[in-house]
Parts: C-alpha cells; structure tokens; sequence
C-alpha cells in the first residue's frame, strides 16, 4: 500500500456554471461575491496557489489501521535523573574511609560519593513502522559481479517529539520536575535483527543468530518504487548527517542481506532512538585510587525490541510480509510442537517408550540430560552438542539385558520400527568393512576413544558406550561432527536421529508416567498443547520435581524456553529494554 496517495490529475476546462462563479457573476449577468470554488479556482489560475500544494494533503496521510504501528516515545521511566555510587570513590578510596568526631559522617569524601544524583537531559524519538518485508534486489558481490539476492527490509519512521529535562522548582534545589523541552536530536540508528530459534536438530530448539542493518544503496530505488515514489527514504548512514528538527519527521529503511530463510520468528533491536542509559560494575572489576573513571563498568544505551513472526517460507513470493508477534511467542510454540511431536510418535513409529524403558530397567528420570548440559543450554550457544549421555545409558543398560535375544524388543519399544533400523545400522557401522585408508582413520578415532577393533568385534555395545561418552566429552558442534563421520561413517547422522527420538520418548514416557490426556490436546494447536502442559508443570508443587519434569519434557532447553514463554503476557508485541553487549 502506498505511503501517499498519487497526485489528482486536474483539468483545466472549467464548466459554465464554475466559470461564471470563477468571473464573480451568474448566468444572468448579474454580479455577485465568488463562492468558495470559484475563489478556490482563481487563485489555483492566477499562480497564488500551486495546484500540487492544494491538493496535496500536509505531512503524509494517515494509513488503513495496521498499516503503520506508531510507539511513542518511552517516557516510562524517570531516565532524567538517575542515582548511582562512583564506584572509583567508594571502592578504590575505602582506606580513607573514616568516622569524624565533630562532622556528620556524610561530609567523608567516600560517603559524599555514595548515591550521587546524574541529572541528563533525556530525548526519545517517536518510532513507526511498517512489517518487515522481502524484497529480490541485484546487488555488487565481491566478485565484481552483480548478484541477485533476497533481502529483508524494514521501513519507519522517525520524529523529534521533544526532550525532558531536570529543573528546580522556584530555586529549590529539594523540589525537582520535569520540563519538556524542545532540541534538535541527531538519529545514529543501529538495527540488530536476531533470532533464537533453533533450524536443525544438531541445533536444538534454540540456536542464535543475528544479522546487522546492511548498506544496499542498489536496494533503495526498488524499495522506494514499491511504498512510495515521493518518499525520501534515507539508509542507515544518509539519517545521520543532519539533526532531526523538534516535530520533525524522516522515513529511513533498514536492509539485512543473506538472512537464513528458514527463520519464523524474530526480533529487531532499535538502539540510537533515545539516549537513555544505564551503567553497572563490570563482573569481577576492582576499583583503587588510580582507576581510570567508568573503565571498570558496562554502559548500555536503551534499545527497543519490535517482535515479529512469518507463517511459513514461500519463496515464490518476493513481496512476502512478517505480522507482529510477542515476546514467548517462539517459545510457547516450540513448546506446543514438543508436545505434539511425542504425542504423535506412536501413530507414526508403533513405539511404546515407557514399555521399552521398563524392559531396560529405566525410567524416564534415568535418562535426563546431566546438569551441566542444562546449563550449557541455558546461554543460547549453538556450538554447544547436545548431550549422549542418555543415549550412552540407554545402550549400557541395553548391553546389560539377559539374554541377548530380548534386546531387538526393547530397541523397538523404545525408538519404534525406524529407530530400531537406524540403531542396529549405527552399532554395525563400527565394524563394517572399509578401505585401508578410511579403516586406518577409523582406527585411530577408536584408539582415542579407548576402544580397539578386537573389542568390538566381540563387545559391539560396550563399546558404542565408550565411543558415545568420548563424543559426548567433545566440543564444539562442528568437531563433534566430524569425528562421528571417521567413526561412524555413512551411518553418523543416525547418532543426531537416536538422540532426537530419545528425547521425544522421554517426553512420552513422562507424559504417561503421569496418566496425561492427550486426546483433547491432539484435537488442538501448538498453544493449545502448550497451555495444556502448563497446567501440567504449574499442578507441581515440589520445586525440585517440577525442574524434573521440564528437563524431562522439553530437554535441556527446557527451563530456558519455558522461562521466555512465561516471562511476559501474551499481547506485548515491544519493549523498551538495556542490553548490556560484549
């Protein structure tokens, strides 16, 4: 839709009825005064009043509802004066720290630097925008060669709506308030596209990524041809040159290039709309006497976080748009399919994960992933593998299982028909014959698990169970990888596939542990199911277990995605928030 409407196309034939009115007289030749039309024609005729500038409506039109979203500026908190320790005083000058006899003990100069007022003046751009959008643009590439690429975009609007600044009130230093002033405001604006959302299994549920606003200067005739020819829009680097005028307003884009397509929901951080900061101690600072000021403390400016989602990846559709989301959105979803996924595992593999973990001599608990993996998880990091410890139980109890001929039944049980396949293939991929070259790497890979070819010629479990805990003590996600592929061959991706479907059996067995109904939720969506289970973990009140039962039932992302899902009410689509970036 485009920002402005087109200009009216005029005609200068004027009826015999506009003309007469437009001369001041009637058709009978009498005189009269001109009527708002005809005064409106004359002056459009003698040049007084350009017929564009007539025509054309002040500033720019109001959009159809959901068309532009408008935040105001944040005047939610008191930014303008803020209390903080001079850490440089109050810690690095602690010796000097004394109690006078005949002075109140504030008048020390380490309690003089304790709770010091920092007045500021505090401005904050109103911000609008339109959704995210795609956009097929040719693009320079580092080959000297024109390349077409996909690019996303976000088109907004900035205005200077004035500043807040600290007064006294009739001179009285104890009586503060705040006045509203108007000032020039120069606009650095800094757009970080980001999203936690995990797009393989490798990856888990959660993997971050993030993207930095691009310069596309080829991009901004397209973009600009598709909103509004009329539209100055400025990029990232043209919105800094000049100050925003007080009531100013200025449209400006922000362009990201090479943003992996598979992502649904997202976030965009907006920093620069305001100067509102904060600051804290560094995590292990120490201040002394000579401390250089501020060197030992984090600042973070504010920076507003817009949330958005996309139903699904149609790449034959250029003019794809994001909607609006919520924060937790992702996460309550994720969650949703969780569910749904262990739910309908049964219809789809024929397993039965409490039975076979009963004929293994486990429960769902046994096989939780260890505590630091949880935590591990907890920090977003998407080189961080996920853990086989479980898997490593699983076949150490299955090696244990007398008599050997009841094992096969177990494995179905567990993993379904299919896991039971890509199972038996992972064992025999340890022994299967190879090239010398590819069996003397395999070799060496066995030897640094502390496992010899003889050894599982005649223990084949036992000795997955070594080389599946020294995988699990290998890091990152990348070198993990590879030794799989030296140890396991064509057969490696059936490791991720074993720990993906031990996680979903864990989910089930725990689900029916506790006699879950499932037939209402299967008969719902991802946030019906997520609602649904909810209740479920809120119904606990031990702490301890109901930690249990989330590791148990989302893994080891589960805490982290279950904190996001609830930290906020579902309708809030923004929010003013301090990063504090490294």
């Amino acid at each position: 839709m485009p920002i402005l409407p087109p200009v009216a196309h005029h005609q200068s034939t004027l009826s015999p009825s506009c003309a007469a009115g437009a001369r001041g007289g009637n058709a009978s030749g009498e005189y009269r005064w001109p009527t708002a039309l005809g005064m409106f024609i004359l002056m459009m005729l003698s040049g007084t009043l350009p017929v564009a500038d007539a025509m054309q409506p002040s500033g720019y039109r109001k959009l159809a509802p959901g068309a532009l979203t408008v935040i105001p500026a944040d005047r939610s908190g008191d930014d303008a004066l803020l209390r903080a320790d001079i850490p440089e005083i109050t810690e690095g000058l602690v010796d000097l720290a004394w109690e006078p006899e005949q002075a109140p003990v504030g008048a020390t100069v380490v309690e003089q630097g304790r709770n010091r007022d920092f007045p500021r003046d505090i401005w904050c751009l109103e911000f609008a925008f339109k959704p995210p959008r795609q956009i097929d643009v040719d693009v320079p590439s580092r080959e000297l060669r024109m390349q077409r690429k996909r690019l996303w975009y976000l088109l907004y609007r900035v205005k200077n709506v004035g500043a807040r600044k600290i007064v006294m009130e009739d001179g009285d230093a104890t009586r503060l308030k705040t006045e509203t002033v108007k000032k020039p405001v120069r606009f650095l604006p800094h757009f970080v596209l980001e999203s936690n959302e995990g797009l393989s299994s490798a990856e888990g549920a959660l993997a971050y990524r993030a993207y930095l606003d691009r310069l596309v200067p080829n991009a901004l005739d397209p973009i600009r041809q598709r909103e509004d020819m009329r539209l100055d829009i400025h990029d990232s680097a043209r919105m800094t040159e000049r100050d925003i005028a007080p009531g100013e307003e200025r449209w400006g884009v922000a362009i990201w290039e090479d943003v992996d397509p598979r992502i649904d929901t997202f976030s965009i951080y907006v920093r620069g709309l305001t100067n509102a900061i904060r600051w804290k101690p560094k995590a292990g600072a120490t201040f002394t006497a000579d401390s250089v000021p501020a060197a030992g403390e984090d600042h973070a400016l504010e920076s507003l976080r817009l949330d958005f989602w996309r139903p699904g990846d149609d790449a034959t559709s250029p003019a794809e748009e994001m909607s609006v989301g919520h924060a937790g959105m992702y996460e309550r979803r994720s969650i949703g399919n969780r569910v749904l996924e262990a739910l309908g595992r049964p219809r789809l593999t024929a397993a039965a994960p409490r039975a076979g973990l009963e004929r293994l001599g486990l429960t769902w608990e046994d096989i939780l992933d260890p505590p630091a993996v949880i935590k591990a998880a907890a920090q977003v990091d998407r080189d961080t593998p996920p853990s086989l410890a479980p898997l490593a139980k699983v076949v150490g109890a299955l090696a244990r299982m007398e008599p050997p001929a009841s094992r096969p039944l177990a494995i179905e049980a567990l993993f379904g028909d299919v896991g039971r396949d890509r199972f038996e293939e992972l064992v025999t991929s340890l022994s299967m014959p190879l090239d010398p070259e590819r069996a003397s790497f395999r070799r060496g890979m066995l030897d640094r698990c502390g496992v010899t070819e003889e050894a599982v010629a005649a223990k084949p479990l036992e000795s997955l169970v070594k080389v599946l805990q020294a995988l699990d003590a290998t890091a990152p996600v990348s070198r993990r990888r590879r030794a799989a592929e030296a140890i396991f061959g064509a057969a490696a991706p059936r490791l991720d596939s074993l720990v993906g479907e031990l996680e979903l059996a864990r989910s089930l067995a725990l689900l029916d542990d506790m006699d879950f109904d499932r037939r209402p939720v299967l008969a719902g969506g991802a946030l019906n199911a997520y609602d649904t289970v909810l209740t479920l973990i809120n119904g606990e009140t031990d702490p301890a277990r109901r930690e249990r039962i989330v590791a148990g039932l989302l893994g080891a992302e589960g805490p982290t995605l279950l904190a996001a899902a609830t930290a906020v009410r579902e309708g809030v689509d923004h929010a003013w928030v301090f990063r504090y970036e490294r």
